[in-house]
Protein backbone atom coordinates (compact mmCIF):
# COMPACT_ATOMS: atom_id res chain seq x y z
CA UNK A 1 0.00 0.00 0.00
CA UNK A 2 1.21 3.48 -0.90
CA UNK A 3 0.23 6.13 1.65
CA UNK A 4 0.58 9.52 0.00
CA UNK A 5 0.18 12.95 1.58
CA UNK A 6 -2.11 15.43 -0.18
CA UNK A 7 -1.32 19.07 0.73
CA UNK A 8 1.93 20.36 -0.78
CA UNK A 9 2.79 16.85 -1.98
CA UNK A 10 0.13 16.12 -4.58
CA UNK A 11 -1.65 19.45 -4.38
CA UNK A 12 -0.28 23.00 -4.49
CA UNK A 13 -2.05 24.25 -1.38
CA UNK A 14 -0.16 27.52 -1.09
CA UNK A 15 -1.19 28.51 -4.61
CA UNK A 16 -4.81 27.67 -3.80
CA UNK A 17 -4.75 29.90 -0.72
CA UNK A 18 -3.32 32.79 -2.73
CA UNK A 19 -6.04 32.46 -5.39
CA UNK A 20 -8.88 32.25 -2.86
CA UNK A 21 -7.71 35.29 -0.89
CA UNK A 22 -7.04 37.25 -4.07
CA UNK A 23 -10.53 36.45 -5.40
CA UNK A 24 -12.18 37.44 -2.13
CA UNK A 25 -10.21 40.71 -2.14
CA UNK A 26 -11.33 41.52 -5.69
CA UNK A 27 -14.99 40.86 -4.88
CA UNK A 28 -14.83 42.98 -1.72
CA UNK A 29 -12.92 45.74 -3.47
CA UNK A 30 -15.36 45.91 -6.38
CA UNK A 31 -18.42 45.83 -4.13
CA UNK A 32 -17.20 48.38 -1.62
CA UNK A 33 -15.09 50.59 -3.85
CA UNK A 34 -11.91 49.71 -1.97
CA UNK A 35 -8.48 49.09 -3.50
CA UNK A 36 -8.36 45.24 -3.70
CA UNK A 37 -4.63 45.24 -2.97
CA UNK A 38 -5.28 46.90 0.37
CA UNK A 39 -8.03 44.37 1.12
CA UNK A 40 -5.73 41.51 0.13
CA UNK A 41 -3.07 42.58 2.60
CA UNK A 42 -5.70 42.66 5.34
CA UNK A 43 -6.91 39.18 4.41
CA UNK A 44 -3.39 37.77 4.44
CA UNK A 45 -2.88 39.07 7.97
CA UNK A 46 -6.18 37.69 9.28
CA UNK A 47 -6.27 34.26 7.60
CA UNK A 48 -4.54 31.41 9.43
CA UNK A 49 -4.21 28.50 7.00
CA UNK A 50 -3.56 26.01 9.80
CA UNK A 51 -6.80 26.50 11.74
CA UNK A 52 -9.14 28.51 9.47
CA UNK A 53 -11.16 27.27 6.51
CA UNK A 54 -12.28 29.27 3.49
CA UNK A 55 -16.00 28.74 4.00
CA UNK A 56 -16.17 30.20 7.52
CA UNK A 57 -13.66 32.86 6.51
CA UNK A 58 -16.02 33.94 3.72
CA UNK A 59 -18.86 34.16 6.23
CA UNK A 60 -16.80 36.41 8.49
CA UNK A 61 -15.73 38.58 5.55
CA UNK A 62 -19.32 39.07 4.41
CA UNK A 63 -20.16 40.49 7.83
CA UNK A 64 -17.02 42.59 8.17
CA UNK A 65 -17.14 44.17 4.69
CA UNK A 66 -20.92 44.02 4.15
CA UNK A 67 -20.72 41.90 1.00
CA UNK A 68 -23.02 39.15 -0.20
CA UNK A 69 -21.91 35.88 1.38
CA UNK A 70 -23.45 33.82 -1.44
CA UNK A 71 -21.22 35.63 -3.94
CA UNK A 72 -18.09 34.80 -1.97
CA UNK A 73 -19.16 31.17 -1.48
CA UNK A 74 -19.94 30.82 -5.20
CA UNK A 75 -16.45 32.00 -6.13
CA UNK A 76 -14.98 29.62 -3.57
CA UNK A 77 -16.91 26.66 -4.98
CA UNK A 78 -15.75 27.48 -8.48
CA UNK A 79 -12.11 27.58 -7.37
CA UNK A 80 -12.25 24.38 -5.30
CA UNK A 81 -14.50 22.21 -7.47
CA UNK A 82 -14.70 23.49 -11.03
CA UNK A 83 -11.06 24.57 -11.29
CA UNK A 84 -9.56 22.53 -8.47
CA UNK A 85 -7.55 20.22 -10.71
CA UNK A 86 -5.24 23.05 -11.75
CA UNK A 87 -3.74 22.99 -8.25
CA UNK A 88 -2.75 19.33 -8.55
CA UNK A 89 0.86 18.90 -9.59
CA UNK A 90 0.96 17.34 -13.11
CA UNK A 91 3.77 14.97 -12.16
CA UNK A 92 1.63 13.74 -9.25
CA UNK A 93 -1.21 12.69 -11.55
CA UNK A 94 1.20 10.83 -13.80
CA UNK A 95 2.72 9.09 -10.78
CA UNK A 96 -0.70 7.93 -9.60
CA UNK A 97 -1.41 6.60 -13.09
CA UNK A 98 1.88 4.66 -13.04
CA UNK A 99 0.99 3.14 -9.68
CA UNK A 100 -2.40 2.14 -11.05
CA UNK A 101 -0.83 0.40 -14.04
CA UNK A 102 1.43 -1.54 -11.68
CA UNK A 103 -1.58 -2.67 -9.67
CA UNK A 104 -0.51 -0.86 -6.52
CA UNK A 105 -3.02 0.13 -3.86
CA UNK A 106 -3.08 3.85 -3.04
CA UNK A 107 -4.33 5.60 0.08
CA UNK A 108 -4.34 9.36 0.48
CA UNK A 109 -3.30 10.00 4.06
CA UNK A 110 -4.03 13.63 4.84
CA UNK A 111 -3.96 15.58 8.10
CA UNK A 112 -6.08 18.59 9.02
CA UNK A 113 -5.65 20.47 12.26
CA UNK A 114 -9.31 20.70 13.29
CA UNK A 115 -12.53 18.78 12.60
CA UNK A 116 -14.22 21.91 11.28
CA UNK A 117 -11.84 21.79 8.31
CA UNK A 118 -12.64 18.22 7.24
CA UNK A 119 -15.37 19.40 4.82
CA UNK A 120 -12.98 21.77 3.07
CA UNK A 121 -10.41 19.01 2.72
CA UNK A 122 -13.05 16.77 1.15
CA UNK A 123 -13.92 19.52 -1.34
CA UNK A 124 -10.26 20.01 -2.22
CA UNK A 125 -9.86 16.28 -2.82
CA UNK A 126 -13.06 16.13 -4.90
CA UNK A 127 -11.92 18.97 -7.14
CA UNK A 128 -8.31 17.85 -7.41
CA UNK A 129 -8.94 15.19 -10.05
CA UNK A 130 -7.02 12.48 -8.18
CA UNK A 131 -9.94 10.40 -6.85
CA UNK A 132 -10.25 8.13 -9.94
CA UNK A 133 -6.68 6.95 -9.34
CA UNK A 134 -6.81 6.08 -5.64
CA UNK A 135 -8.37 3.36 -3.48
CA UNK A 136 -8.84 5.06 -0.12
CA UNK A 137 -8.80 8.44 1.59
CA UNK A 138 -7.75 8.65 5.23
CA UNK A 139 -8.71 12.15 6.35
CA UNK A 140 -7.59 12.60 9.95
CA UNK A 141 -7.22 15.19 12.69
CA UNK A 142 -4.72 12.91 14.44
CA UNK A 143 -1.05 12.94 13.56
CA UNK A 144 -0.26 10.44 10.80
CA UNK A 145 2.22 8.54 12.95
CA UNK A 146 -0.39 7.85 15.66
CA UNK A 147 -2.87 5.91 13.53
CA UNK A 148 -3.76 2.21 13.51
CA UNK A 149 -2.24 1.45 10.12
CA UNK A 150 0.48 -0.89 8.84
CA UNK A 151 3.58 1.29 9.19
CA UNK A 152 6.09 -1.49 8.58
CA UNK A 153 4.79 -2.69 5.24
CA UNK A 154 3.43 0.51 3.69
CA UNK A 155 5.28 2.98 1.50
CA UNK A 156 4.82 6.54 2.77
CA UNK A 157 5.34 9.68 0.68
CA UNK A 158 5.21 13.07 2.40
CA UNK A 159 6.65 16.58 2.41
CA UNK A 160 6.08 17.54 6.06
CA UNK A 161 9.19 17.35 8.29
CA UNK A 162 6.99 16.69 11.33
CA UNK A 163 5.20 13.81 9.67
CA UNK A 164 8.34 12.34 8.12
CA UNK A 165 10.15 12.29 11.45
CA UNK A 166 7.09 10.91 13.24
CA UNK A 167 6.51 8.19 10.65
CA UNK A 168 10.15 7.12 10.85
CA UNK A 169 9.94 6.81 14.64
CA UNK A 170 6.67 4.86 14.26
CA UNK A 171 8.56 2.16 12.38
CA UNK A 172 7.99 3.01 8.72
CA UNK A 173 10.49 1.06 6.62
CA UNK A 174 9.75 2.64 3.26
CA UNK A 175 9.73 6.43 3.51
CA UNK A 176 10.06 8.95 0.69
CA UNK A 177 10.40 12.71 1.05
CA UNK A 178 9.02 15.08 -1.59
CA UNK A 179 10.61 18.54 -1.69
CA UNK A 180 8.71 20.74 -4.11
CA UNK A 181 10.99 23.70 -5.01
CA UNK A 182 8.32 26.34 -4.34
CA UNK A 183 7.64 25.16 -0.78
CA UNK A 184 10.55 26.72 1.11
CA UNK A 185 8.75 26.54 4.45
CA UNK A 186 9.10 22.76 4.47
CA UNK A 187 11.96 22.01 2.11
CA UNK A 188 14.51 24.13 3.98
CA UNK A 189 14.32 22.15 7.22
CA UNK A 190 16.93 19.49 8.00
CA UNK A 191 15.34 16.28 9.23
CA UNK A 192 16.34 14.04 12.11
CA UNK A 193 16.11 10.89 9.99
CA UNK A 194 18.79 8.81 8.20
CA UNK A 195 20.32 10.44 5.14
CA UNK A 196 19.70 7.35 3.02
CA UNK A 197 15.96 7.98 3.03
CA UNK A 198 15.33 9.12 -0.55
CA UNK A 199 14.34 12.68 -1.36
CA UNK A 200 12.84 13.79 -4.66
CA UNK A 201 11.73 17.11 -6.12
CA UNK A 202 9.52 15.39 -8.70
CA UNK A 203 7.43 12.24 -8.81
CA UNK A 204 8.98 11.54 -12.21
CA UNK A 205 12.18 10.55 -10.40
CA UNK A 206 10.55 7.85 -8.26
CA UNK A 207 10.90 4.27 -9.48
CA UNK A 208 8.02 1.95 -8.67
Amino acid sequence: MYYIDFDNTLYETGRLTKEVLSTFAKVIGKTQGINPNIVLEELKKSFNSTVDNFESFATNLSEKYNVNEHTLQSHLKKILIENGDKFTFPDAIEFLKRLRKKGENICILTYVAQKKNLKQQALKLAGSGILPYIDEVYNTTRFKYELAIDYKNGIFIDDSPRDLEGLYKAGVRHLIRIKKPNNLKRTSKELNIPEEIPTYTSFDEIEI
